[in-house]
Formats: structure tokens, C-alpha cells, sequence
């Protein structure tokens, strides 16, 4: 490959950063009050289900301490739950309520259609194929950037 293509394939990762913070900005947080990173709490919980505070900043890849603090908002705005771990009742687990599934719920929804407004002229195969080819790549930089470690660090 062109030793210039890196270059290209980083500053398109930028600008699609760039936009996915925009597109959460202007369509999600305003009318769900959630941004990016209460946003992501929820799916990662959504994805993931019931889960310690510890797995989920893990998943996060973010500090126990953000992800607490994170944690206390949604748990104080009702979108999230926290219960004793029945396994060590020293320890809870956070959990989506049904206002957070709601919400999350919502929240895609209004992502997926300014999305698929965007690429309205794309075949769904040229869709898959982007879907597949970010997968891959997100899973082959974190790979590189983790080293196997669950968080970047």
C-alpha cells in the first residue's frame, strides 16, 4: 500500500470521530440530555447486561473513578440502577432501567436515521461492507493499542 494511505485512513478516522460527536451533539444529547459519554455507559450496559462497576470501566476503558462518577448521574436520573451483586454482597451491579432502555432506544433510532438519511444513494451491500470493514478495524487498533490488555492505556 501507499505509505501516504495511513495518513489518509487517520485523518478519515479523525473527521468521523469529529462527526459522530457532532451527529450525538446535535441529535441525541440536546433532546435525551445524554452525550457521548453517558451514552456510551448506557449501551455498553445495554450490550452487555447487568455488569460491576469495575467490568463496565474496564469496557469503557476508562478509570473506576470516571466510570463511579458516571455512574452516580445516571443512577441519580433514573436510567440506570444499581443493586447488591448477589454473589458478593460487598459489591453492586448496574443495570439499564426501562427509562435507560428508552432512552438508548431513542437515541439510536434518531442516530440511525440521520445516518441512513446521509447515505441514502448507498446500496445496503456498500453499507455492510463499511460496517464490516470498521469492525474490522477497530478491532485491529485496539489489538495493537491494548496488546491484549483489556484498556488502552
Amino acid at each position: 500500500m501507499r505509505s501516504d494511505v495511513w495518513s489518509d485512513l487517520v485523518d478519515q478516522g479523525r473527521l468521523l470521530v469529529r462527526l459522530g460527536k457532532l451527529l450525538t451533539h446535535r441529535h441525541v444529547e440536546i433532546y435525551e440530555g445524554v452525550g457521548p459519554t453517558l451514552g456510551g455507559m448506557l449501551a455498553a450496559l445495554s450490550k452487555g447486561g447487568a455488569m460491576r462497576l469495575t467490568a463496565l470501566a474496564d469496557q469503557l476503558q476508562v478509570d473506576t473513578s470516571v466510570a463511579s462518577r458516571q455512574a452516580a448521574e445516571l443512577v441519580e436520573r433514573g436510567l440506570v440502577e444499581r443493586r447488591p451483586d448477589p454473589d458478593d454482597a460487598r459489591a453492586g451491579i448496574l443495570d439499564l432501567t426501562a427509562d435507560g432502555h428508552a432512552v438508548l432506544q431513542r437515541a439510536r433510532e434518531r442516530s440511525g436515521e440521520i445516518v441512513a438519511a446521509a447515505l441514502a444513494d448507498w446500496s445496503e451491500a456498500e453499507a455492510r461492507q463499511l460496517v464490516e470493514l470498521l469492525t474490522k478495524l477497530n478491532g485491529d487498533l485496539r489489538e495493537e493499542l491494548c496488546g491484549g490488555r483489556e484498556r488502552v492505556r
